[in-house]
């Protein structure tokens, strides 16, 4: 028994705007997916940014102040100045049964 070619017709519509219908909502999903992640890459490059300003700043400060040089080394090699107070607090350590 041979269907006329409306009757196909008829019978392919219903898939043909499933099958768009599906494509159309995968091309949100995926849209919505990549806005998400640009606002996360915007954010970590503004993080970025500020942390290169910062050790933009340092580098300034290490090539042009003899006491940013001399407070990084002293910071470096664990040691005080003689004006300074050198604090060091050890870490603790756990308790017997402590989880």
């Amino acid at each position: 028994m041979r269907l006329p070619a409306r009757r196909w017709l008829w019978a392919l519509v219903p898939l043909l705007v499933a099958l768009v219908g599906w494509g159309w909502w995968q091309a949100v999903v995926a849209e919505r997916e990549t806005r998400r992640e640009l606002l996360e890459l915007r954010v970590r490059r503004q993080q970025l940014e500020e942390a290169n300003r910062a050790l933009e700043r340092q580098v300034e400060a290490l090539k042009h102040e003899r006491e940013a040089r001399a407070r990084a080394a002293r910071e470096t090699l664990d040691v005080a100045a003689p004006d300074e107070v050198l604090v060091i607090v050890p870490k603790p350590t756990p308790a017997k049964g402590a989880k």
